[in-house]
């Protein structure tokens, strides 16, 4: 099997794994969920289409449906269709074509379409959420639950013990979040079969995972569980930090790359104005990890 036929396997893989997501996303919050994903699945589509139709023998890949799920996943259920369109366009476009295409980019471009839309319209990405429903049908039944709509996530919420979620709803999920986001169990049975099919790494997951325990303790002391869960930390070192393409290659520089992650998560929701730092702190890895891993590739040279 060439290599660009088994990449695409793999993207199948990685589409299988989060359709327990998104039905457990639709149960919380609705169909529109649905919908989301379907539009930002066709506007991803169309836009690599439109930079490869020329191309001799060019055909989208199936990389671009999970670029375009994962994108959808990490909006809020409220996010105007035309902002999710917008954010595909972006993440296909600047987060992909401009690098050559697939296999080519330097960073996770869904991680690069919603940094764009979350600084561009930070109204309808960090102000609006729906509380989840829980008991069933839930969302089966309706087009979004509009009738219970709170102003934080889990992360402020955090803050003040009397609001904050306890960690049976943060691990099943039964919170206010982004669409994919909330259900750390789900994730974690994704990445076990995304792990166990060899799709994905463990090592830049545990690295990512136990980097941001150890320095959310540093920094702020406690038990660093219920950061862990909340955002979007669990979803991102599952799906994105082991993206093949813009992930290092080299065993040691996969280590540093989850170790860097992990800190700039705690550093960024410490030290800046964002609660969700998991966004800026991938794309920053994205950015630092070549000149790292060829340094490190140098020392291991000299070394010998």
């Amino acid at each position: 099997m060439n290599k660009l036929l088994m990449k695409q396997v793999m993207m199948n893989r990685v589409l299988i794994a989060l359709a327990p997501i998104m039905i457990l996303s639709i149960f919380l919050f609705g169909w529109r969920v649905l919908a989301i994903v379907a539009i930002s699945n066709i506007a991803a589509f169309v836009t690599e289409y439109l930079f490869i139709r020329k191309r001799k023998g060019g055909k989208v890949s199936m990389a671009v449906f999970v670029t375009g799920t994962l994108l959808a996943l990490t909006l809020p259920p409220t996010i105007p269709f035309w902002i999710a369109i917008v954010g595909s366009v972006v993440a296909v476009t600047f987060g992909k074509m401009v690098f050559g295409g697939f296999g080519m980019n330097l960073f996770n471009p869904a991680i690069v379409g919603r940094t764009f839309i979350y600084i561009s319209f930070p109204k309808a990405m960090q102000t609006i959420w729906l509380e989840p429903l829980i008991k069933f049908p839930g969302g089966f039944a309706t087009w979004m639950n509009t009738g219970q709509i709170t102003s934080a996530t889990p992360i402020p919420q955090l803050a003040d013990p009397a609001t904050a979620p306890c960690l049976t709803k943060l691990f099943l999920g039964f919170i206010p979040g982004s669409m994919g986001e909330t259900s750390a169990l789900l994730i974690i049975f994704a990445a076990l079969y995304l792990i166990t099919s060899k799709t994905a790494k463990w090592q830049p997951i545990v690295a990512t995972l136990a980097s941001f325990a150890l320095f959310s303790f540093l920094f702020d002391g406690g038990n660093p569980l219920p950061m862990m869960l909340s955002g979007g930390l669990m979803f991102g070192a599952v799906f994105m930090v082991t993206d093949p393409v813009s992930m290092p290659k080299r065993n040691d520089a996969i280590w540093l790359y989850g170790i860097l992650v992990g800190f700039l998560t705690v550093f960024i929701r410490n030290y800046s104005l964002f609660p969700e730092g998991f966004m800026f702190a991938l794309l920053l890895a994205n950015t630092m990890m070549p000149i790292i891993e060829h340094g490190l590739g140098k020392l291991k040279t000299k070394g010998k």
